[in-house]
């Protein structure tokens, strides 16, 4: 459905060039939830928005290919033809996404006619109360006369779903749809978005930083780190710790466990850097790194069909 193929976007200066993302690819079917997970600053959003065409100046795409359905995207009228409509997005702040001053209905409304210009204003609110059964928001009668600063933030996340889903697109892609939420609801919003992949057939990119809610949802998933690809892998892999790069491993021990008794919880030493061409010819992980050799500071680790991981040294 989707395939990215050796994408590079980045931002260029006169002093060094910033790569935000460094030789993407990857793809997914029909179906399929993808998970992407890494730390903040690890180029997750600017992969979301870089499928919708949403960048913005000084960012800017280098090189590299996006297709969807066979079509490859690359002006703002290929991006504006899938986007809202093919291709539907969920951002990481759901309050902060919606107009305060509008009803949610009207919103919805605007959104359903958005996207089809011949359906009629009754049948868009018609459509707008089934968004939000869907999304199994009680009273969806009463809440489309709610404004959003009357909703919880978990219901506000639900509207921004039925939102996306309002072109009845055939990609959602989630951006930390569940950052802002408590853990009940949380695991609500994991599980609506499993039933809608299941019952609508919906291909998901579920975008995180927590590796243990990407595991329960994602069926491949794909591990960022300073705009590159560390580890391709899946769910079971993860569950049952089956890792090969050691910043996938340093991400899954960041996790608490609950049996585990820590006077401190673990996390990554350092920060991320800048990937500049200053990691041309060296792994953009090394100097975080507990499992490196020398041969990670003179020699960039790639990624191959048989092996997954970029590493020189893996686990």
């Amino acid at each position: 459905m989707l395939f990215i193929n050796s994408l590079n976007i980045g931002i260029k200066n006169s002093e060094k060039n910033i790569h935000i993302l460094r030789d993407i690819s990857l793809s997914i079917q029909k179906g399929e939830i993808l998970g992407i997970g890494g730390e903040s600053g690890s180029g997750k959003t600017i992969l979301a928005k870089t499928i919708l065409g949403l960048l913005s100046r000084p960012v800017q795409k280098i090189s590299g290919e996006i297709v969807f359905e066979g079509r490859k995207l690359e002006t703002e009228k290929d991006f504006r033809s899938v986007r809202g409509k093919n291709i539907s997005m969920i951002f990481q702040n759901p309050t902060a996404s919606l107009n305060p001053v509008m009803k949610i209905g009207t919103q919805i409304i605007e959104a359903i006619r958005a996207a089809d210009k011949k359906i009629s204003k009754s049948d868009a609110r018609k459509k707008a109360e089934q968004l939000l059964k869907e999304v199994e928001i009680d009273y969806p009668a009463e809440r489309l006369e709610s404004y959003p600063h009357q909703l919880s933030g978990g219901m506000n996340q639900r509207v921004m779903i039925a939102l996306a889903l309002a072109s009845d697109p055939e990609l959602l892609i989630a951006d930390e749809p569940t950052t802002a939420l408590d853990v009940t609801i949380q695991k609500q919003i994991v599980e609506l978005l499993l039933k809608l992949n299941r019952e609508k057939h919906l291909s998901i990119i579920f975008i995180t930083h927590d590796l243990s809610l990407m595991q329960v949802i994602s069926h491949r998933c794909i591990i960022l780190y300073a705009g590159e690809i560390m580890e391709k892998t899946d769910g079971n892999a993860l569950r049952e710790n089956k890792i090969r790069h050691p910043y996938t491993y340093s991400l899954k021990k960041c996790l608490p466990v609950l049996d585990e008794k820590k006077e401190t919880l673990y996390s990554i030493p350092g920060v991320i850097e800048k990937n500049t061409d200053e990691y041309d010819n060296s792994c953009v992980f090394h100097k975080r790194c507990f499992n490196k050799i020398d041969k990670c500071t003179a020699e960039k680790p790639k990624l191959t069909a048989d092996k997954p991981f970029a590493c020189h040294n893996p686990l």
